[in-house]
């Protein structure tokens, strides 16, 4: 049985420094890399921030995951998508925010 495997790339402080735009040098090695292997993106942005930081290169992944892994794409296929108010339910995500803001982190 042979094993398949994925290679994840954060955007944010990984691909790029924060909110930028990618390097020439670091889309070079990212072609590169994803002619050998499956590459994944993972963001915590939506899916057009992403793209803009990667200036449009979305050809250097298989897979995006955009929205904190909420939305996750397969080339161009929405294959998964969904929304912590669906998961948990408006009131509990409200508790939560309460109970964040009340912790002055």
């Amino acid at each position: 049985m042979s094993k398949k495997r994925i290679f994840l790339f954060d955007v944010d402080g990984t691909l790029t420094a924060s909110r930028a735009v990618i390097t020439d040098k670091m889309l070079d090695f990212m072609k590169d890399i994803s002619s050998r292997v499956t590459v994944g993106i993972v963001g915590g942005s939506d899916e057009a921030k992403i793209v803009e930081q990667l200036d449009g290169h979305t050809e250097i992944a298989t897979y995006l995951f955009s929205e904190n892994g909420l939305v996750a794409k397969k080339g161009s296929e929405v294959i998964g998508k969904t929304s912590i108010v669906e998961k948990i339910g408006n009131d509990k995500l409200q508790d939560f925010i309460k109970l964040l803001s009340c912790l002055h982190v």
